[in-house]
């Protein structure tokens, strides 16, 4: 009896939408579609390449959480630069704060810039320390585009640094 009284509901709902709305306006749906394609476009649809640390350098190593296999940003400690997936082509960052707690070399809230003013803001959560390095529990990669946009993507990695 409940689910039909909920199939009726759903049908009068469904039918009072539809007398609301005419037609969709063709150009009213590609509005809608060219505002969404900032966001899709800050998803990474490839990864970083390998990175190499010299001896003694560390390196801050994230990876997507939901698809591991995307290597998606790289920093190397005391250089204030960073490099993230975006789109096809990786793009180039400079650090513009720090705080939080410290981990390694690194911290826990780091804010980033583009040269075409994209900000990518991380917050992580430290875990287990590993032997050169540390894992990291979980974090917060957040990119704001230059229109304002904003694309949240859950991120995992580790801080490691090359033994000599």
């Amino acid at each position: 009896m409940i689910k039909h009284a909920a199939i009726l509901s759903l049908g009068v709902m469904l039918t009072l939408a539809g007398c609301q709305s005419g037609p969709a306006d063709p150009q009213d749906v590609r509005a809608r579609m060219m505002a969404m394609k900032p966001a899709i476009d800050s998803v990474p649809s490839s990864g970083l390449g390998p990175q190499e640390l010299a001896p003694e350098e560390c390196g801050l190593f994230l990876w997507s959480q939901t698809d591991v296999s995307k290597f998606i940003f790289f920093s190397k400690a005391q250089t204030g630069t960073a490099l993230f997936a975006q789109g096809e082509e990786p793009i180039a960052l400079t650090q513009t704060t720090a705080g939080g707690d410290i981990f390694g070399q690194f911290n826990t809230r780091m804010e980033y810039v583009s040269d075409d003013r994209r900000v990518v803001t991380l917050t992580l959560v430290p875990g287990e320390i590993l032997q050169g390095g540390q894992r990291l529990d979980s974090g917060l990669l957040n990119l704001t585009d230059k229109d304002g946009w904003q694309t949240k993507l859950p991120v995992l990695g580790v801080s490691a640094c090359q033994q000599e």
